[in-house]
């Protein structure tokens, strides 16, 4: 009896040993308790535009930082190494400068230029129903205003002007008193006391109004849709996607006609009386306003097609007759140019999509 106890005993270190080893090995078991991304499809298919670039393509037109930024998900880069870009890829990463972003654009083919418009009137068409629909069914909106002015754009016509100072003085009084009376008058004329009392219909272009958007394909330069994905990797290191993105540009002709029905056009009165209150250095008695590129930027959750933010920018180019009063009375009569943008911003918060 005593000569088969170590045998029991050596039985059962082996028995521990073999559950120690099989516990160790049980990470795949644990693996399938990992949450797996869901994988989503976008609800609309527009037939968005992607276009596929080479690394050679690119790097005839790109800087250093440029390209190794672009690619910096890229193991191995060659030549025949392609990337997939949509349009508002390309305007993202290479508007800012204009040379770049026209020679990326480029490179298409007259092919892809072709696809590249080929959907703008489905694309429209999509805005308008979903623009529309945040006024219908009011989900939580926030908004906000700006103005600005193109620095390098302000420009007096030099009669009269006995020197460059004094030009430059007109123009930084001018910047500093004139345009922040402006600028004042469209924010806090919007401002509202309380909220709650203020209806999605004064908040969303156009203003006062239950229609959100009046363009037709007669009203515009250029629709641009683009459908940008988000990918995960699945347990099998499979990249699918999670989400989808739309963004849809649009840009307007510069007849009042066309901007009228996106934009709500401010009246001159207000803003005249505004400028008065500048008399000290200047009077103003009228200003004309000329629309150049005016632009709505949306950007939707392709997969529930909610609106989640659009940007309008309305950009203008200014001219009015100023007259120079007190410390700047030498300056008489001059003609002043400028350009500007009033950008109204809004996001939108769904019911459906709250975490």
């Amino acid at each position: 009896m005593m000569s088969r106890k170590p045998v029991k005993i050596v039985s059962f270190i082996s028995v521990l040993c073999l559950l120690a080893a099989t516990l160790s090995s049980c990470d795949f078991k644990l693996e399938k308790n990992v949450t797996e991304p869901i994988v989503v499809s976008a609800a609309v298919d527009l037939n968005d535009a992607v276009f596929t670039f080479t690394y050679a393509e690119l790097k005839g037109v790109l800087s250093p930082d440029s390209l190794a930024e672009l690619f910096k998900d890229y193991d191995k880069l060659s030549d025949e190494v392609t990337i997939d870009l949509n349009y508002n890829q390309i305007f993202v990463n290479f508007n800012e400068d204009g040379d770049t972003f026209d020679k990326v654009m480029g490179l298409l083919s007259e092919d892809e230029k072709a696809a590249l418009t080929a959907n703008s009137e489905e694309a429209l068409r999509y805005f308008i129903e979903h623009i529309q629909k945040a006024k219908d069914e009011k989900p939580t909106t926030e908004y906000d205003e700006s103005f600005w002015t193109d620095d390098d754009s302000i420009k007096f016509s030099k009669d009269n002007i006995a020197s460059e100072k004094e030009l430059n003085t007109a123009v930084t009084f001018y910047k500093d008193i004139m345009l922040r009376k402006i600028d004042d008058r469209l924010l806090n004329g919007n401002a509202q006391t309380d909220e709650d009392e203020k209806s999605i219909n004064d908040i969303i272009y156009l203003l006062g109004s239950d229609k959100a958007c009046l363009l037709t394909m007669d009203d515009v330069v250029s629709v641009y849709s683009s459908l940008t994905p988000t990918y995960e990797q699945n347990s099998n290191k499979e990249n699918v996607a999670t989400e989808y993105f739309r963004t849809i540009k649009i840009v307007l002709k510069n007849n009042p006609e066309s901007v009228k029905k996106a934009f709500t056009i401010r009246d001159k009165a207000p803003i005249l009386e505004e400028l008065k209150k500048g008399s000290d250095y200047f009077t103003v008695n009228d200003y004309n306003v000329e629309y150049n590129g005016c632009t709505i930027t949306a950007v939707f959750n392709a997969v529930t097609d909610n609106l989640i933010n659009v940007t309008y920018d309305k950009n203008m180019d200014i001219t009015s007759d100023v007259t120079g009063t007190g410390s700047l009375e030498p300056l008489g009569t001059q003609t002043l140019t400028f350009n500007c943008t009033d950008r109204m911003y809004y996001t939108f918060g769904w019911p459906n999509e709250a975490k």
